[in-house]
């Protein structure tokens, strides 16, 4: 984490362990890699849009993005550890998320860290924000909630950076969080003017304290229009930066005040806009305000605050046994964690965003394939399809609109987790349809949701394809009876998921895939150790991270995050399923020529609504009229295929049966022959 106080890089080692109620997260190492004095210049020069230049901020891309892995490779040697991800958040050169063009830049590349460290690497987080509609800001708040949200005392977590924010998490209310406006981004220039450039910012506050505060200048700096605005907002250098901040110091030289009045002033507006900002936008003054960030070591500007808001109590985050220091980068660390398991990492209603989105880009370091897909962290009961979603740790006090709008944009997440995994799915769907061809089954094998699912797929394919109910066949554990009620224990019989496969004659030719949301499920395991034992090829479809396993020839993890209700995987999980089932069955049948086009040309007529679409059917592929579309359809007994085949050949329905077999079945290699 690199701030706008420019004075080096944050870099925390953090462990990460998913738990059943959120994430343990411990910091394990801490250190700041001081900022070279020509970096940060040159970083400044390009902080103005009328003086940086395009190759200019391209090579500080790029340098950035050296210095940044520095700091991580620093902090590894310092730690003697390893790391499995870097999440970075950049250095902000432009932050303005509004307007026709909302736009936000942090520079610092992710490639280059990834490449250079080898550590796969998530970085630029506020830009899907900000696509999303939000403020891209601020961000930490996602990681407050999931640290401090238990808390029965209301808390107002208090970043005292360059810009100050803050996280309120109150019981009975939902989370809140803004940028509450320059923190040390003033007082820092402030001292940078009266040192002539020697000290870059006053940690202790030693010279505001020995100045006076001007009220009458403090209360015209504090009518600026963003103190105004309501929630969700933020600001940056764009608002407050070297130009405003030369500007409020020349003004109050130009009052006849010393250098010191006017720090005392600047940290005075600091104190002063959080403490209004709190009365204004929050719903009630907070019992405590933990402290974290440069301006935590100000002693000067904790003491306004405590002055500003009597009765609530002002405290550096360390005396809640957090390192303040170390907080954003912390939390970014987090993010990444989120993002590469495709789980949610910001609040939206935090930031104005239109819905939850993943922030983050991805830059594969080389031990990328392992992070992805290898079980690093979620496993057993601290699976992440056990872990408590932050999104909805308040659902009890939504609307039910408010519900149904968070499922909706949870519910992105099954569609974007079966899309990273096509090219794995598209491979069973293979599998499967060489399994048929060569005179074997397909097997879907799962317990409870998963079994259903797997059931209700299977039974759907003979209607829709016309298929010989043995091709795919589902397999649930506690038999028909779980279909409509839990049978106890019958997910966790591994012997019962054996004997299934032995009772069916599972041998080389058939194709089990095993479907469970954990991933663990024993009756399942048992089920594929057989089939695998038998010669059959296995396939395992899970939400969770999978183990390598020599009995599962084809895992496919569904990545799809905590569920909205801790724990229930008819959701999200459930939805994940039943979309790769989808397309693993309709593949196959595609395959195996059961489709023309777009069509069921092998649907099977077992209602008057079936017969009325064969019949479109028939007319739409050779252009006819219904009478003769019904003739060919009573002529070939009811086999839309056979009735397009004779139509198109001219034979008799035997003929053109014949003819269909020397096609192997395919209707467009038969039409492509007239």
């Amino acid at each position: 984490m690199s701030g706008t106080s420019l004075d080096g890089c944050d870099a925390a080692l953090v462990a990460i362990t998913p738990r059943a109620a959120g994430l343990d997260v411990r910091l394990e190492a801490f250190l700041t890699l001081p900022m070279p004095p020509e970096l940060r210049a040159q970083i400044q020069a390009q902080l103005d849009p009328a003086t940086s230049r395009i190759d200019q901020i391209a090579a500080l891309d790029t340098r950035l993005g050296e210095f940044f892995a520095s700091a991580a490779i620093a902090v590894l040697a310092e730690a003697g550890g390893e790391a499995d991800l870097v999440g970075s958040h950049g250095q902000t050169l432009w932050h303005r998320p509004t307007g026709d063009a909302p736009a936000t830049m942090q520079v610092g590349n992710g490639s280059f860290i990834a490449m250079r460290t080898g550590i796969t690497t998530v970085s630029d987080f506020r830009s899907a924000d900000v696509a999303a509609g939000g403020q891209g800001a601020p961000l930490v708040p996602f990681v407050d909630q999931l640290l401090f949200g238990s808390s029965e005392r209301s808390v107002a977590l208090q970043n005292l950076g360059g810009i100050g924010n803050v996280t309120s998490l109150m019981p009975g209310y939902s989370p809140l969080a803004f940028d509450t406006g320059p923190a040390n981004m003033i007082i820092d220039r402030f001292v940078e003017r009266f040192t002539e450039g020697r000290e870059h910012y006053d940690p202790e506050g030693r010279y505001a304290a020995s100045g006076r505060v001007d009220e009458a200048l403090l209360a015209a700096w504090l009518s600026h229009p963003f103190f105004r605005l309501h929630p969700p907002k933020s600001t940056g250098r764009e608002d407050f930066g070297h130009a405003y901040a030369d500007a409020r110091y020349d003004e109050a030289l130009a009052r006849g005040l010393i250098p010191e009045d006017a720090i005392a002033t600047a940290t005075a507006f600091t104190a002063r806009s959080i403490a209004s900002a709190y009365r204004d936008f929050l719903p009630a003054l907070p019992q405590d305000m933990l402290l974290s960030g440069g301006g935590a070591h100000n002693q000067t500007l904790l003491a306004m605050l405590r002055r500003e808001m009597p009765g609530v109590e002002v405290l550096p985050l360390e005396q809640r046994g957090f390192d303040a220091d170390a907080k954003e980068a912390v939390a970014f660390a987090v993010l990444a964690y989120q993002a590469v398991f495709g789980a949610p990492n910001h609040l939206p209603e935090t930031t104005g965003a239109k819905e939850a989105v993943i922030l983050g880009k991805i830059s594969p370091g080389r031990n990328f394939r392992r992070v992805m897909l290898a079980p690093q962290g979620p496993s057993g009961e601290d699976a992440m399809t056990e872990t408590s979603n932050p999104l909805s740790e308040r659902l009890d006090t939504l609307s039910a609109s408010e519900i149904t709008a968070l499922m909706s944009s949870e519910d992105l997440h099954a569609q974007e987790a079966v899309a990273c995994r096509s090219v794995e799915i598209a491979r069973v769907a293979e599998r499967a349809a060489e399994a048929i061809r060569l005179g074997g089954h397909v097997f879907y094998v799962g317990a409870g949701t998963s079994g259903r699912l797997g059931v209700l797929d299977a039974a759907e394919i003979p209607p829709t394809f016309s298929a010989p109910p043995d091709w795919f066949q589902g397999v649930i554990a506690g038999g028909t009876a779980a279909l409509t009620q839990a049978v106890e224990g019958a997910e966790d019989d591994a012997p019962a998921g054996e004997e299934a496969m032995t009772s069916r004659g599972v041998g080389r030719h058939d194709l089990v895939i095993g479907i469970a949301a954990s991933g663990r499920t024993p009756f399942v395991h048992g089920a594929l150790r057989r089939a695998k034992q038998a010669g059959a090829t296995t396939a395992l479809i899970a939400c969770n991270p999978l183990d390598a396993l020599d009995y599962v020839d084809h895992p496919i993890p569904l990545l799809v995050g905590p569920e909205v209700l801790t724990g229930s995987t008819r959701l999200k999980a459930g939805t994940a399923t039943k979309l790769a089932l989808n397309q693993i069955s309709t593949a196959t049948m595609v395959l195996l020529g059961k489709v023309y086009g777009n069509l069921m040309v092998d649907v099977t007529i077992s209602n008057r609504k079936l017969r009325d679409r064969a019949l479109r059917i028939i007319r739409q592929v050779v252009d006819t009229d219904e009478p003769t579309a019904s003739d060919l359809l009573e002529r070939a007994g009811g086999s839309v295929k056979l009735a397009i085949a004779m139509h198109a050949t001219g034979l008799g329905p035997d003929a053109a049966r014949l003819a269909l077999e020397d096609a192997h079945g395919r209707l467009r290699i038969l039409l492509n022959r007239r």
